[in-house]
């Protein structure tokens, strides 16, 4: 018993069955066996698709139908055979033969890949063109011979099997192109398709010299039947790995429909050579060519549209960020060019949205993180205009607004304030709540006649780099920007050498303890005495260092400077500590840690001695890396504080997950504090606050006597301002020290 699932078996027992029907003379038997060989490899269609779950299973069933008509024709003809009323042409046969041929078209129409129909329309325009050239060659094979009669039906028959036969072939070769390598399932189609074009061209030649029977055409079709079945019996399996280039596939079918073309002018010249009438060849060339030309429209016509929708896409692609799907850099400037005109139009406004410390979120959560949040950015700034300005991204964490306007400075302000506050709202990345922080610069085309799109873009950057350096990060250009913006650039390239070159000097600050009435710390604060243009503060050229990658050699400075001075004070006879500022670049950085170990070895200091001072915000900007440094430092001994407490947007809970030991209090409440009711009450509860916590609260900014009595009598622990002395050079703190603590002393002696 032949198992029907083995499709190898499957091939054995059929060649031996049609070894058998071949050495068996015409007549009932032969019939009959060969309608069971036809029978039986229709039956293996459905079992192979029960059994091994074809992926095209519609398509499979389709060729089921499809042979099943071809068995009923064949049927048909054994039994007008053993009739012995013979076969006309065309019989009732040929209308079952018709429908298979069709259902087999339609079958690998609708063979589909990952969802998707693997042939398409265009294909199906190529196989026709190609038939159509196959299609004159065939006129004249199977109507030649019947000389100058105008062909009748059996001839027409005949040459619509062979036109069906080659279209199947080519529509069966674009599957095996498209996927380009072909399964064993792809050879045995393949092989059943040749077969019966071999079968159909050879029988309608036969046909058109008169009826006869052949015993090769009739094996030809069974074992066209049996390739059918085994192909079905076979398991779904990935295609080979093919070398074949989508370039050389491309190639083949341009060389098939060229050959298809060409046929026409061929035939032309052959028929004319041989000196055949006119009126045996000219309708065939007229009606394929006809054909050709019109189906050629229709395929270029496709194409054409194809290319102008792929333009027009690529155009799209071109212009569009491919992060957030907003506008990219050139088409920004190409609206901007647009709106401004030849002419410099007035009114038009360029909103710059940079953000700070991006490039933190990528190194912490990754790139496909760092995009998330680029997208969601691009989102909220979309909603912040209205339809008729132009949001892009510029690169990297720069978005622009292109707003057509006509606006004035107000309405551009309001615009970036909008932006400011889009951005700076939290954001959720991995169940956690972050803060992005931004500076945002507007430049307009009223501050300049005629400006061009390019002057617009430099000035806005301008604004950009001044505005990293004040609070809040946002302005609006003025031309005074470019000379600050062209000292930066200057100052950059300085300040390598200021470092080695020992212009950079760390100033100090005391810091009151009210309860003792002494002095317990200074803060470091770092200044650059430029040879050119005296001395700077770090607003001047901190951020710029940051961006460029130098902040790590300055904040080992900073700490080295003052951890030397911290030993001489305490040489002196001085016990106090000294406090220095940490950027969110040092909080980031891995090596932080072990450079405040060995800086406090070098030193012979004990951890206490050091307190280092960090930003609500820059705490918040990477909170898990943020808090391991922290803790790091921690177990090293030394005191951490949160510096300008009350401006960023920390949470209670988060400020417990903190391992920080003292708050420091914004100065911005403080210098206040005595008109302000409202400060009253902010200071009053965050030294409560404090307290509750455990934690050393200091109040920064303190100006006057009122507002040291009014701190003193809520209970604050420490202050510091100008008001207890000013920052000095580290050979003055010894001096500065004694004569506060004097003079604090000789007050409370008064009091």
């Amino acid at each position: 018993m032949v198992s029907m699932s083995s499709p190898t078996r499957f091939l054995v027992v059929g060649a031996l069955a049609i070894a058998v029907y071949a050495t068996l003379p015409p007549g009932v038997v032969s019939s009959v066996l060969y309608c069971v060989i036809a029978v039986g490899a229709v039956a293996s269609i459905p079992v192979g698709i029960r059994a091994h779950r074809k992926v095209s299973t519609h398509s499979w069933w389709i060729v089921a139908s499809a042979l099943s008509f071809w068995v009923v024709g064949d049927i048909a003809i054994a039994v007008m055979e053993n009739s012995g009323g013979g076969v006309p042409l065309p019989s009732v046969a040929d209308a079952a033969y018709v429908l298979g041929y069709l259902l087999i078209v339609v079958a690998l129409l609708s063979v589909r890949s990952s969802g998707t129909p693997m042939l398409s329309p265009a294909d199906g325009l190529e196989a026709a063109i190609m038939t159509a050239g196959v299609g004159l060659a065939s006129w004249v094979v199977v109507s030649g011979p019947r000389g100058e009669r105008v062909p009748d039906a059996g001839t027409w028959l005949g040459i619509f099997y062979t036109e069906i036969d080659v279209f199947l072939l080519v529509l069966l070769v674009f599957v095996v192109l498209k996927r380009r390598a072909g399964s064993t399932t792809h050879w045995l189609l393949g092989a059943a398709t040749a077969l019966m074009v071999v079968a159909d061209y050879t029988s309608y030649v036969v046909v058109a010299d008169g009826p006869a029977e052949s015993t090769i055409l009739n094996v030809c079709w069974l074992a066209s039947y049996v390739l059918f079945g085994a192909a079905a019996l076979r398991h779904d399996e990935r295609p080979r790995v093919s070398t074949i280039s989508r370039a050389q596939t491309g190639m083949a079918r341009l060389t098939l429909l060229t050959s298809a073309v060409a046929m026409t002018p061929v035939v032309m010249s052959i028929e004319l050579m041989r000196g055949t009438p006119v009126t045996r060849w000219g309708p065939a060339v007229v009606i394929a060519a006809s054909i050709i030309v019109v189906l050629g429209a229709v395929r270029m016509t496709s194409f054409l549209t194809l290319l102008q929708r792929q333009s027009r896409a690529l155009r799209l692609a071109a212009d569009t960020d491919s992060v957030t799907g907003l506008a990219n850099r050139g088409r920004l400037g190409r609206r901007l060019h647009e709106i401004l005109g030849p002419e410099g139009r007035d009114g038009v406004a360029l909103v710059l949205v940079d953000l700070n410390r991006f490039s933190d979120i990528n190194q912490t959560f990754g790139y496909a993180v760092g995009d998330q949040v680029l997208t969601e950015i691009g989102r909220r700034l979309v909603d912040t205009v209205d339809s008729s300005a132009t949001v892009g991204r510029l690169g990297g964490d720069e978005f622009a607004l292109v707003l057509p306007g006509p606006v004035d400075r107000h309405d551009a302000v309001a615009v970036a304030i909008a932006a400011q506050r889009a951005v700076g709202a939290p954001l959720e990345v991995r169940d956690m709540k972050l803060t992005l922080e931004s500076s945002v610069a507007v430049a307009l085309s009223t501050d300049t006649p005629h400006p061009r799109s390019e002057e617009l873009v430099q000035r806005a950057y301008a604004a950009v780099v001044a505005a990293k350096s004040r609070q809040p990060r946002l302005a609006v250009y003025d031309h005074t920007m470019d000379i600050d913006r062209i000292d930066q650039l200057r100052r950059m390239g300085e300040l390598e050498d200021a470092i080695t070159g020992g212009e950079l000097e760390v100033f100090f600050q005391p810091r009151l303890d009210l309860r003792t009435g002494a002095v317990s710390g200074m803060e470091a604060l770092l200044r650059w005495r430029h040879p050119r243009e005296g001395l700077l503060l770090p607003a001047a050229f901190l951020p710029s260092a940051e961006q460029t990658g130098m902040l790590p050699a300055v904040t080992s400075f900073v700490i080295d400077t003052a951890m030397a001075a911290c030993r001489r004070w305490r040489l002196a006879g001085l016990d106090i500590d000294v406090a220095v500022n940490l950027s969110v670049r040092d909080l980031v950085d891995s090596s932080l840690a072990s450079r405040v170990r060995t800086a406090l070895d070098d030193h012979g200091l004990p951890g206490h001695a050091v307190v280092f001072e960090v930003t609500e915000s820059s705490a918040m900007t990477d909170p898990e890396r943020s808090i391991a440094t922290l803790e790091a430092l921690r177990a090293q001994g030394v005191s951490l504080s949160i510096d300008d407490f009350g401006t960023g947007y920390s949470s209670l809970t988060y400020l417990a997950s903190l391992p920080v030991q003292q708050l420091k209090m914004d100065r911005s409440f403080v210098t206040s504090l005595a008109s302000d009711s409202a400060n009253l009450a902010i200071v009053r509860s965050t030294i409560a606050l404090a307290h509750s916590m455990g934690l050393h609260i200091v109040a920064e900014g303190v100006e006057d006597e009122h507002t040291l009595d009014v701190l003193r009598g809520l209970g604050c622990d420490a202050v510091q301002g100008f008001h207890i002395a000013r920052p000095v050079p580290a050979g003055d703190v010894v001096r500065t020290v004694k004569a506060v603590n004097s003079a604090v002393g000789a007050a409370r002696t008064a009091v």
